[in-house]
């Protein structure tokens, strides 16, 4: 399960409004119930992975900028400043990290049917929504 301060790193990267065609941030995509799904069928090494590096973006990220951790106690313009200067960070370690972040949280949001529609993704044939055939 997900903490509090985990929930706020993730929301970080993905915030509500991110974008003008897609009004849902990671929280409203419903990422909890991809987490669980993640948790239960993803590889061992995801899991641990995707873990390790909601700890660095925590606890190092802000040593990026100067400031102290946890990245948890500043404002959304310091945080995204931590987590920019992960990204552009000369350890690879951390560049791939943040890139381990980005990808689980881009697979958690495009999971969603609310995101899917949005972009104009079409229904799958196993969707509920989808017409049935007659």
């Amino acid at each position: 399960m997900l903490n509090k301060r985990d929930h706020l790193i993730l929301d970080t990267l993905l915030p509500a409004g991110a974008h003008p065609g897609l009004p849902l941030g990671l929280a409203g995509a419903g990422f909890d119930a991809f987490w669980s799904e993640f948790e239960r069928t993803a590889l061992p090494s995801w899991r641990r992975g995707f873990r390790a590096a909601l700890w660095l973006a925590t606890w190092i990220a802000p040593l990026l900028i100067r400031r102290p951790p946890p990245l948890t106690l500043y404002n959304r313009p310091a945080r995204e400043r931590a987590l920019a200067a992960m990204e552009r960070s000369r350890l690879y370690l951390l560049r791939q990290m943040i890139g381990l972040l980005k990808t689980t949280v881009s697979l958690g949001y495009g999971a969603a049917g609310d995101v899917r529609q949005a972009i104009g993704y079409p229904l799958q044939h196993d969707d509920p929504r989808r017409p049935v055939a007659s």
